[in-house]
């Protein structure tokens, strides 16, 4: 089979069914918003319209999950990150900080927390790990939307699926296929390798679910 032949995304795509057709119980699961900032759905050196086209299902899932808790990761920076080594500098001010209007009316609710994060991988800021033992033991499921799939939704969801197995916790790790994307730039073909961090993700034992 050819790699990220249509075949191979049909494969893939084939294994995704709708989180509404599961029994998944609101007030054990918390909405994972992962970089869900005007820096890269909106404007900026990391915007991408591939991120902005999803905004409407993301908001769709956390209305489906309007009773469970909320996590909003944000990607911020300072001028001498050195994750700038890596990506171009993006996420510094205030305004590509800020959480989308189309999501602030969960992030401004009881059932939600805010953690900034300095890296692509939300998994080790302290805060959320913080959160994480504070609160392992009242949910079963994370469900992850945002951006992108194959950088910090992978990273995340992969070690977080990791970190459960290491503990023996039955949790599960949840993405959503339609309410997660990656950019295209030179080199970096965004539908190819969104499918391939699905892909990724489903060998690793993380759900994938649509919407």
């Amino acid at each position: 089979m050819k790699l990220f032949s249509n075949k191979f995304e049909d494969f893939v795509l084939d294994m995704v069914t709708d989180i509404r057709s599961e029994a998944i119980n609101p007030r054990r699961t918390v909405v994972v918003n992962m970089d869900t900032v005007n820096g890269f759905f909106k404007k900026g050196a990391m915007y991408s319209p591939r991120l902005e086209e999803i905004i409407p299902k993301i908001a769709q899932v956390n209305e489906y999950f309007v009773h469970s808790g909320k996590i909003f990761f944000v990607d911020k920076h300072s001028e001498n990150s050195t994750e700038f080594n890596t990506y171009p500098p993006h996420c510094m001010d205030e305004e590509e900080c800020s959480i989308i209007e189309e999501l602030k009316f969960f992030s401004e609710r009881s059932n939600a927390v805010t953690i900034e994060k300095n890296s692509t991988n939300a998994f080790f800021v302290s805060d959320f790990m913080l959160w994480l033992r504070e609160n392992m033991a009242a949910v079963d499921n994370f469900v992850i939307v945002g951006g992108a799939t194959d950088i910090c939704v992978l990273q995340f969801a992969l070690s977080l699926k990791a970190y459960f197995d290491q503990l023996n916790r039955e949790k599960d790790v949840i993405v959503i296929e339609n309410a997660v994307q990656t950019f295209d730039s030179e080199g970096h073909d965004g539908a190819k390798m969104h499918i391939f961090a699905i892909y990724n993700m489903i060998l690793n034992g993380v759900n994938v679910y649509s919407i």
